[in-house]
């Protein structure tokens, strides 16, 4: 055994006794992992539910079950007039300047069936990150901003699509009063 092959086999030795297969320790630590079985709890899982009276990330207590006035609607006009209908149209039917100019993708009306199917969660998390050609619009609108652009949206979607049957006597007449 030559001299060399000796020294490089006790640097090898001395560095595998400095490796240790615990790079992260909090990796190694006691925990449980979700949807594990765990003997801590009744029900034998470790997946917890959130506690009573918590709020999803982006809320506020008075948005986790968004209600809304005519103030709010009417900033959600404000708002939706200067950020979604330089695409989208004043009315969300996507007929815009904008819109004629994109002749590959075009915005799409908010009135189609499949974008009325979405929920208000869905079109939240679409004005925060964007979607597609779309921009993130969570540096521009607030939380309280957003919910009142999708309430607004709801509100011109209800519009175009409600019932003529649901609609207070006073309305329905006059609407059939004058087709």
């Amino acid at each position: 055994m030559s001299l060399r092959f000796a020294v490089a086999l006790i640097g090898l030795v001395a560095l595998a006794s400095c490796y240790s297969q615990q790079i992260d320790p909090m990796e190694a630590q006691p925990k449980l992992r979700p949807f594990a079985a765990s003997r801590l709890f009744a029900d034998a899982s470790a997946m917890r539910s959130p506690p009573a009276g918590t709020v999803p990330m982006e809320r506020t207590l008075d948005e986790s079950a968004p209600t809304f006035n005519a103030a709010d609607l009417a900033l959600g006009r404000e708002k939706f007039d200067i950020v979604c209908a330089a695409c989208h149209g004043l009315v969300g039917d996507g007929d815009s300047v904008v819109a004629t100019k994109m002749s590959l993708r075009p915005p799409p009306s908010l009135h189609e069936d499949r974008i009325r199917a979405l929920t208000s969660d869905y079109l939240y998390a679409v004005i925060r990150d964007g979607y597609g050609l779309m921009p993130r619009y969570s540096d521009r609108l607030s939380v309280h901003e957003r919910w009142q652009v999708v309430a607004y949206l709801r509100a011109l979607q209800l519009s175009r699509h409600a019932p003529i049957a649901e609609l207070p006597d006073d309305l329905r007449k006059q609407l059939e009063a004058n087709p």
